[in-house]
């Protein structure tokens, strides 16, 4: 009953959030794709890639809660987070933040990106990005 209990509050906040289709699971699966499209150069523009990031906000809504977060049943995949945000940390230009106030994976720059990304980083911020040139 407890493991239950602990899913059915994850699909509850995810739920509450819009977001009843996805769980747990399904958020670290698109945090990991999203992470390895970005390695190989985030070829999408800036409001895709804001979209894609919103599973990691997604993510983080569920770490906020005490029992979610202090489940033995996902200490395994909050491990897994954490090495996937270091990997994505890796990917960002060091110390350039836009918009203060935001997650850090939220203000972060990519170092390497597609045409339109580094197109709206340069027009919109001043910030050069390394175009992959798709």
């Amino acid at each position: 009953m407890k493991d239950e209990s602990i899913f059915e509050l994850c699909a509850s906040v995810l739920t509450r959030l819009g977001f009843g289709g996805e769980s747990l699971v399904s958020l670290i699966q698109k945090w990991r794709f999203f992470i390895e499209e970005c390695k190989d150069g985030y070829r999408w523009d800036y409001s895709e890639y804001l979209n894609d990031i919103r599973c990691r906000s997604l993510l983080q809504r569920l770490l906020e809660e005490p029992k979610i977060v202090s489940a033995d049943e996902f200490k395994e995949i909050f491990y897994e987070l954490a090495c996937l945000d270091d990997m994505f940390k890796s990917l960002l230009q060091p110390d350039l933040f836009i918009r203060a106030g935001e997650k850090w994976w939220e203000r972060g720059v990519l170092i390497r990106a597609g045409e339109e990304y580094c197109f709206y980083m340069k027009a919109a911020h001043g910030i050069v990005v390394e175009n992959i040139g798709c």
